[in-house]
C-alpha cells in the first residue's frame, strides 16, 4: 500500500491538508492527467531513491484515478476533501452556535466581512462559510504565485479568514483525540 503524502498534514492541520490537496487536484488537472509530466515537475525534483520515487508515483496515480472516477478533470475536489469541508462546516456552525467559543467568535467576527463579500460576489454559487474560506486563502495563494499584486484590504481578508481557518483547524484536532469521536 501506497503511503498517503500527507497524512501528517491531514492528522496535524486539517486547512494545510485541503489547501495542499486543492492544489494537487489543480496540478494534476494543469498535467493533463498525464503521469510523465506530473513525475517531471513533482516528483523528479524531489531527488529521492527509486523505491520512494515509485511510491510517490503511485500515490499520485491514486489521486489522478479518484479523480476520473468521480469526474473531476475539469473542475471539483475529490470525495475525501469534501467530506473534511463538510466537517469542518459542520464544526464551524457548532463553533458559532452552540458552544459560543469566544475566541473563534471573535476570529469569526473579524473575517466576517471578507467571507460575507466573497460569498456576494459567487451570487447563486457561493459556497459555504469554509469553503468561502478556503476559496479565499486558495485565491490570493495562487495570485502571489503567479506575481500578481494584492490589495492591502484582500490581504487583511485573507490574513483574518486564515486566522480563522487556523482556529478552525485546532478545533478539529482536538476534537479528533477525543474517544468515540471518529470523522474520517
Amino acid at each position: 500500500m501506497t503511503k498517503d503524502l500527507l497524512a501528517d498534514k491531514k492528522r496535524d492541520n486539517i486547512a494545510a491538508y485541503v489547501i495542499s490537496m486543492w492544489h494537487i487536484e489543480d496540478l494534476v488537472r494543469a498535467s493533463g492527467f498525464n503521469m510523465d509530466v506530473l513525475a517531471e515537475r513533482l516528483i523528479d525534483p524531489m531527488n529521492v531513491d527509486a523505491e520512494e520515487a515509485a511510491e510517490v508515483r503511485g500515490w499520485y496515480a491514486g489521486i489522478m484515478t479518484r479523480m476520473r472516477e468521480q469526474g473531476l478533470e475539469r473542475s471539483g475536489h475529490l470525495t475525501e476533501v469534501e467530506e473534511v469541508l463538510n466537517e469542518l462546516e459542520f464544526l464551524h456552525r457548532s463553533l458559532v452556535d452552540v458552544l459560543n467559543d469566544e475566541a473563534y467568535d471573535r476570529l469569526y467576527e473579524a473575517a466576517r466581512p471578507g467571507i460575507t463579500t466573497l460569498q456576494q460576489q459567487a451570487g447563486e454559487e457561493a459556497k459555504g462559510i469554509v469553503e468561502t474560506c478556503f476559496t479565499a486563502v486558495y485565491g490570493v495563494m495562487l495570485l502571489r504565485a503567479q506575481g500578481s499584486a494584492v490589495s492591502e484590504a484582500t490581504a487583511q481578508a485573507e490574513g483574518a479568514i486564515r486566522q480563522v481557518l487556523e482556529r478552525l483547524s485546532q478545533h478539529y484536532r482536538q476534537m479528533r483525540k477525543l474517544p468515540g469521536v471518529s470523522m474520517n
